[in-house]
């Protein structure tokens, strides 16, 4: 068959090669429309009634399902929730149960059930919780939050539902428990692998025998790496007096701010007995629909979250993202793999017709007789090598004629508020760019900062080992980005502490402590009597699944105090700011000294005008670091501004209560929220300002935080200012967006999304 498909592949393309289609021709008015369920209160504007017409289509055809990728703010929601509903009602209407058909290479001994499963953010599960119950009607929908140590109690009661929503880390965290196969532990080092990565260690990294390839050798460790040499300088040249000498022990918060959780229940062994071998309560039943929320979040198809959220089964499949493709046409793959479509999410075999969706490890195939070498990825061969290798060429072209035409035409559907704007009535948006120029002494700072990483760079550079020591490098700029917010994330973060000498401090008091099972930041954190660190969720789960009594770090007896925690242990005597939690940056300062940057001054002046035009208006400000957020709640607090903050480290509680304060309280102007955590899926149409304090790479992220106010029933003129500070990386950065902005237009109908991996020549550019 792959050969039939080949030879209709080459003469469908030669028939259609002087075609071109644009997908954001969608914005033109489709004659077919559907109305919404009886149950569905609130009325659908007229570009969502053609959604709920061609998705009923979609889901009737062969590829069961499809991707919405209208732009961020235009309703995809509730466009999913009317869905769900009106084939709810349609089944009603025709007196037969869900439907019966089974896409191919799908188990059929599940368990069905006529059940939504949800997959989103952490940040948008109250987002869709609140959308359900307000646009229909009390009573009609039945809605299940699964997340939280509690969930197992609910793993039976699925079918009763008509929406189950849960996060992304949900699903990965119960694919590692269930599904996954044990880790083995080194005997050399004590660290626990799976067993192929364990070979892997044992031949390269660990052991008597472990020989490291050129390329290895070539990487530094951040243990061994040199230090530049002068940070202790630089710092004592920013702060003249020595009263941060003993405020260099603090750690910088952590910037990727994953929500895991890792809860455990009494009544999870009990739920484990009763599920089919090898399947997590979600993995263990056929879903009626599955609906991913900001699906990019799966775009990396090697991610434990993406293959988690492969292994799931349902009759249906959604995916919500107004941004697909950010970084590479292979990000597409994932989604494409998700809707299972033929042949292009398959591995074909060249001698038979067999096919199977992953990528067998083993020499054998599963499926057929033949060797999985002789097996092949129809999207690689076909679709992503030709446009990645050839992109410019003849054999380029016609990839990407057959992925547009093809394969997303039939698969996508695009709508922009630009060509919608008749239909949603929104205000303005005016974006502007303030520059402003730091003072004499922070540029003096900033200056002999960037010497010193030009010269570490340039070594990288002589010696052929830039694209060897990637994660060094990105850290040299990350620290430069972090000098031109604040220096204080500079001089008071770990590293710093390291080079004046305080190591042992800093880790004993470090933030960022990571937890031994999850390898995540260690949250409601316990540490055992060989002062290891654990998650306490954590710490209970694995003991109870696995039995082992021995530490994960050390391999001691594992002796634990469950009731205590880090703070409450070793850190009693530490002077914590109150409103601030103790790891915050605001504890390894002196504030009778503290001086706010250039930005946070501009900040404030904005914020002031704000309120000068317009007293009842509200603000979010963003940044990608979570400590300049708490520099900069100091510093308003003490201008009388009102302010919450948002994080990646909070919890759901924590984050619907922060979301709600700033919503409903009038006095509160300013949400202070982490480009990480709420950048997207946040409904905040109460503000009508957004300050995005530092730029990033990918432009794509700067546009879905603006859109968590420019979106519909945001009622005000919408202002956006960039903050960005002269003659420094920042101004780079923006040159950098404007070259990457080019890299896939047309690809997913005139989308301008950015790489967000740098490449060689950008950080060479970067740096020149």
């Amino acid at each position: 068959m792959w050969k039939v498909w080949e030879e209709e592949h080459e003469k469908w393309i030669g028939e259609n090669l002087t075609v071109d289609v644009d997908l954001d021709k969608q914005n033109a008015v489709v004659a077919e429309t559907s109305e919404a369920s009886p149950d569905l209160i609130i009325p659908l504007l007229r570009y969502q009634k053609e959604w709920l017409a061609w998705a009923l289509k979609q889901e009737d055809s062969e590829i069961k399902g499809g991707i919405l990728a209208d732009e961020m703010g235009m309703g995809k929601t509730i466009q999913a929730i009317a869905l769900v509903l009106a084939k709810r009602q349609f089944l009603r209407e025709i007196g037969e149960p869900n439907g019966s058909s089974v896409p191919p290479c799908s188990s059929t001994d599940l368990p069905r059930i006529g059940c939504t499963l949800v997959i989103c953010p952490v940040v948008a599960v109250n987002q869709w919780v609140s959308e359900i119950d307000r646009f229909t009607s009390r009573g009609s929908t039945k809605v299940l939050v699964y997340h939280g140590a509690n969930r197992w109690k609910n793993v039976k009661r699925f079918s009763e539902y008509d929406f189950v929503i849960t996060t992304y880390s949900i699903v990965e965290s119960e694919h590692r428990k269930f599904m996954m196969p044990p880790k083995d532990k080194c005997q050399f080092c004590g660290k626990a692998f799976q067993q192929k990565k364990l070979s892997v260690h044992l031949k390269y990294y660990c052991g008597p025998d472990a020989v490291k390839t050129e390329k290895q050798s070539k990487q530094e460790s951040k243990k061994s790496k040199s230090m530049l040499k002068s940070d202790r300088e630089l710092a004592s040249n920013y702060e003249t007096d020595s009263r941060n000498k003993g405020s260099k022990k603090k750690a910088k918060r952590n910037e990727e701010e994953k929500d895991r959780d890792c809860g455990f229940d009494e009544t999870s062994a009990d739920i484990e007995h009763s599920l089919p071998k090898g399947k997590s309560p979600l993995h263990s039943v056929k879903w009626e629909r599955i609906i991913l929320d900001e699906a990019h979040f799966v775009k990396d198809r090697h991610s434990s979250t993406a293959k988690a959220v492969l292994s799931l089964e349902s009759l249906y499949k959604w995916a919500l993202s107004g941004t697909p493709l950010q970084n590479r046409v292979g990000e597409l793959y994932s989604l494409v793999r998700f809707l299972q479509i033929v042949p292009y999410s398959y591995y074909l075999c060249k001698d038979c017709d067999c096919r199977i969706l992953d990528y067998s490890s083993s020499t054998e195939c599963s499926n057929c007789p033949h060797s999985s070498a002789r097996h092949f990825c129809w999207w690689n061969k076909y679709v992503a090598m030709p446009i990645q290798n050839r992109g410019n060429g003849e054999v380029g072209k016609r990839a990407m004629i057959l992925l547009k035409q093809k394969v997303l035409k039939n698969i996508i559907l695009r709508r922009t508020k630009k060509g919608r704007a008749a239909d949603l009535a929104l205000p303005p948006r005016i974006i502007s760019l303030r520059r402003d120029t730091m003072d004499i002494k922070e540029m003096d700072y900033y200056e002999s900062l960037y010497s010193e990483s030009l010269a570490q760079f340039n070594t990288y550079v002589q010696t052929g080992t830039v694209m060897n020591n990637y994660a060094h490098i990105f850290d040299l700029l990350t620290r430069l980005r972090q000098a031109v917010d604040h220096p204080y994330l500079v001089v008071h973060s770990s590293t710093a502490a390291q080079r004046a000498g305080s190591t042992t401090n800093s880790d004993r008091n470090n933030d960022e402590q990571v937890c031994g099972v999850c390898n995540d930041p260690a949250e409601d954190p316990v540490v055992t009597a060989c002062a290891h660190v654990f998650c306490k969720a954590c710490l209970i789960e694995f003991s109870a699944t696995l039995g082992h009594v021995s530490c994960l770090s050390c391999s001691r007896l594992l002796t634990v105090d469950l009731t205590s925690n880090v703070d409450a242990g070793g850190q009693s005597g530490r002077t914590t700011l109150k409103g601030f939690k103790s790891s915050s940056i605001l504890n390894s300062i002196q504030l009778n000294y503290f001086q706010p940057s250039t930005k946070i001054e501009a900040l404030r002046e904005e914020i002031r005008f704000m309120v000068e035009r317009d007293g009842s208006a509200k603000g979010i400000v963003f940044s990608q670091f979570t400590n300049f957020l708490d520099l900069i709640r100091y510093s308003l607090h003490k201008s009388g501004i009102n302010c919450v903050q948002l994080v990646g480290s909070m919890s759901l509680a924590a984050r619907d209560a922060a979301i709600k304060s700033f919503t409903e309280d009038p006095d509160c102007k300013i949400f202070l929220v982490s480009l990480k955590a709420g950048g997207v899926a946040l409904n905040l149409t109460v503000a009508s300002h957004v300050f995005l304090m530092d730029p990033w790479w990918n432009p794509a992220v700067e546009r879905q935080a603006q859109d968590r106010i420019h979106r519909i029933g945001q009622c005000k003129p919408i202002r956006i200012v960039r903050f960005v500070i002269e003659n420094t990386i920042e101004e780079r950065i923006l040159k950098l967006q404007e070259k990457k902005e080019l890299v896939f237009e047309g690809t997913v109908g005139g989308s301008t999304e950015a790489l967000g991996k740098l490449t060689e020549a950008d950080m060479r550019f970067l740096f020149t």
